[in-house]
């Protein structure tokens, strides 16, 4: 409260003096310069906000914009804003209250969240007057992006986690090679997130059959299963920066100006240019794309008799032909190739270099990064799930044993919710798997532990 306090006295202070501050005693974007009357700072304040409100579309679900509040607070309490400290006060009882909003998610090109904000502030604020300066504040912020992005990667943290461990349940239903996960191996190539995901992985498999001599079916696997430590471990390095990334960006600035307490002044910057959040994003996007193509490339082998030695579709013969997990093996597919699509960055787009009189010639299109994030990680849960499933029928019909310690427990996991499919049955639908997953928030490290 008492930076707030400060930096708007600083604010004041430079209205008094008459200083040239952008969209604080100056007019904004194509009219940058142009002085604001004192007698219509207030008038100009209302009006901002309603120019820049065209929200109309998706809405964001109320967990974002919940989100997107609370960094908005944090924001205000750095001081750096320079707004009265009752705009923050409001949004703290607004999020005791368990207020909602209407928030849509297009409109933003990555250089502040302005509609998706407005279509905040003009509700939360309809009763006050906002005055110099609040109006930009709230609109330089790219608190729908960055909300969005920190949901979305730690959704993915997990899923990542868990996915590594399901990966193990895999390599006992094709009975794979685990010299992979050797110590010679992981010293071989001495990068941090294959060590963690190869010693994860060798972890889940304590005990299990393929650890033993004649375990394995081949010297060499197909590289869906032989790079497993490569593939995940990329995404945990990679994982690493990002996380690097949202973080300093969760307590930094995305406004301009920004309000120095310390040197008693304003500073006209380009904070609202995303491109560190967005860059961090498209890596994530990147990072899970081979994670998400070897997982379906594993669920074809396991379904394909030719790479499994298991019966086709890892259905018993029935008498009547269905062909069992391959519909799931098609599906899973369909999500991947979704996933990939995805991935394409987007810190390569170029925004018109017309726009605001050629100002704003940058466009980070952080939002649509964030956006996407989100999407893969919803993709992705039904992507493990759905090789969980395959998974736990393989090493069922392969009935090796036994079955590592940890992919025990997982395969009994598994059965709660879903039972092994006999010739005679449907493949059971991933539903209720996926819904006590859900419950779980996809951690499958205490089924596990």
């Amino acid at each position: 409260m008492e930076r707030m306090h400060a930096a708007r006295r600083v604010v004041e202070q430079a209205v008094a003096r008459g200083d040239r501050v952008y969209g604080v005693t100056t007019s904004v974007g194509a009219k940058t310069g142009v002085p604001l009357a004192p007698a219509s700072i207030e008038e100009f304040n209302r009006r901002l906000l309603q120019t820049h409100n065209f929200g109309h579309g998706p809405t964001a679900p109320d967990e974002i914009v919940r989100a997107m509040m609370v960094i908005l607070v944090n924001s205000m309490a750095s001081g750096r804003l320079g707004v009265r400290p009752v705009l923050a006060t409001m949004l703290v009882d607004a999020l005791n209250s368990r207020r909602t909003f209407r928030v849509h998610t297009w409109g933003s090109i990555g250089q502040s969240d302005m509609s998706p904000v407005a279509d905040l502030a003009l509700a939360l604020y309809a009763d006050i007057t906002l005055t110099s300066g609040e109006a930009l504040a709230l609109l330089n912020s790219s608190a729908l992006s960055l909300g969005t992005a920190a949901m979305a990667i730690d959704d993915l943290r997990r899923l990542l986690k868990s996915w590594t461990i399901v990966s193990a349940l895999s390599m006992e239903g094709f009975a794979a090679n685990p010299s992979i996960l050797s110590p010679a191996a992981i010293r071989s190539r001495p990068f941090e997130g294959l060590r963690i995901a190869a010693e994860l992985i060798r972890a889940q498999l304590d005990g299990s059959y393929i650890l033993k001599s004649d375990g394995p079916r081949h010297l060499q696997d197909p590289l869906c299963f032989r790079s497993l430590p490569i593939t995940f471990g990329n995404a945990f390095d990679s994982f690493a920066f990002v996380e690097k990334q949202i973080s300093i960006e969760l307590n930094a600035s995305q406004n301009n100006p920004i309000v120095s307490i310390e040197d008693d002044t304003l500073v006209s910057v380009a904070n609202f240019d995303m491109l560190s959040l967005s860059m961090a994003l498209d890596t994530v996007r990147l990072a899970l794309s081979p994670v998400v193509t070897s997982a379906t490339e594993r669920v074809a082998k396991l379904t394909d008799s030719f790479w499994s030695g298991l019966p086709v579709g890892l259905i018993e013969e029935d008498s009547v032909g269905l062909p069992g997990f391959n519909g799931l093996a098609q599906f899973h597919k369909s999500l991947a190739s979704e996933a990939r699509l995805l991935a394409g960055p987007t810190v390569i787009e170029l925004a018109s270099s017309s726009h605001s009189n050629g100002n704003l010639d940058r466009a980070s299109m952080a939002t649509v990064a964030a956006r996407r994030a989100r999407e893969t990680a919803e993709l992705c849960k039904s992507l493990l799930t759905m090789e969980l499933m395959v998974a736990a029928q393989a090493v069922e019909i392969r009935k090796a044993t036994p079955l590592g310690v940890s992919t025990t427990k997982l395969l009994e996991f598994v059965r709660g919710f879903v039972p092994h499919a006999a010739g005679h049955e449907r493949v059971p639908h991933p539903t209720p798997l996926l819904a006590a997953l859900e419950s779980r928030e996809y951690d499958l490290s205490e089924i596990v532990a």
